[in-house]
């Protein structure tokens, strides 16, 4: 039986936590405005601000155009977003289950943004879910640039 993995990176950010936060959690339809990687956020299901709505991302990694369908959960309080893979012809092609978890948490006048991949693979050959963490790593920055911009 194949066990679940995870991976963890984090970003500093000169933007507050409930800045960050409100943008990757409840705008999301601002992120391709953000960060060329992200093409397009819809809302399948629910709403943009309320958790576990389901949407459908596309967006590309390392040059290859994917699409997503996931469900997101939302901690407010604890300033936490849960985005868990329904269906997805890549993502879901390497890896049995994939959640990312992200976190601001205030720092200063900025904060730090903490990201959780946990993943499991299809089978032994698949490699490590390195890209992914990069992809919401580089996403996050593009984020912070954004809401900097006068």
């Amino acid at each position: 039986m194949a066990s679940i993995s995870k991976l963890e990176g984090e970003v500093e950010t000169k933007s507050s936590a409930d800045k960050i936060f409100k943008v990757i959690n409840f705008e999301q339809h601002q992120l391709p405005n953000a960060s060329s990687k992200i093409h397009e956020v819809s809302v399948h299901e629910g709403s943009w601000e309320t958790s576990g709505s389901i949407k459908i991302w596309k967006y590309t990694v390392y040059g290859s155009v994917e699409i997503l369908k996931e469900k997101t959960e939302v901690d407010e309080e604890n300033k936490i977003m849960t985005l868990t893979a329904l269906e997805g012809s890549h993502l879901l092609n390497l890896y049995k289950s994939f959640k990312q978890i992200v976190r601001a948490i205030p720092k200063g006048e900025g904060s730090l943004v903490k990201i959780t991949i946990e993943y499991e693979k299809l089978n032994e050959s698949v490699p490590d879910a390195t890209k992914y963490l990069n992809f919401a790593t580089h996403v996050v920055k593009d984020t912070d640039a954004h809401i900097l911009k006068p």
